[in-house]
């Protein structure tokens, strides 16, 4: 004689009910993932580009300084190749030179007479990253005459 197993009497539209939630959550859950790994993507690549970008400026900055000693017009083409290469990544210089000072984008290094709370000259170019201020223009501010 063939017994009967007991079998519990489960409702089986409501696992199906939950179980759509559950991949409903599921998905949502992936979604979010993919927005946050594209995003820390988008953010390391940043960091990394600026970083790149802000040691290539101390080399912009010694090789304006040979420039400045051996006028070689090979070495000037060199560094405005590599000034617009930069610029291919969004890098502006910041104007800075008889503007009003700015202490967002420039570092004042020192004050002579002149018009006061204007740039005199600039002695360390400042750039901008994405409209950013990646490196602060170091320049002599005018001080008024007492």
């Amino acid at each position: 004689m063939k017994t009967k197993k007991n079998i519990p009497s489960v409702d089986l539209s409501l696992q199906v009910t939950e179980l759509k939630e559950k991949l409903a959550r599921s998905m949502a859950d992936y979604i979010n993932l993919e927005k946050r790994i594209a995003r820390d993507r988008d953010t390391f690549s940043t960091l990394i580009t600026t970083s790149i970008i802000s040691q290539l400026l101390e080399v912009i900055d010694d090789l304006n300084l040979a420039y400045a000693h051996l006028q070689d017009q090979g070495l000037k083409m060199a560094i405005d190749k590599l000034i617009n290469i930069l610029k291919s990544y969004d890098l502006k210089p910041i104007e800075a030179e008889n503007i009003e000072f700015d202490p967002k984008i420039m570092e004042c290094i020192g004050a002579v007479d002149g018009k006061a709370d204007f740039v005199v000259s600039v002695e360390r170019p400042g750039y901008l990253l994405n409209g950013n201020c990646l490196r602060p223009a170091r320049v002599i501010v005018g001080k008024s005459k007492k």
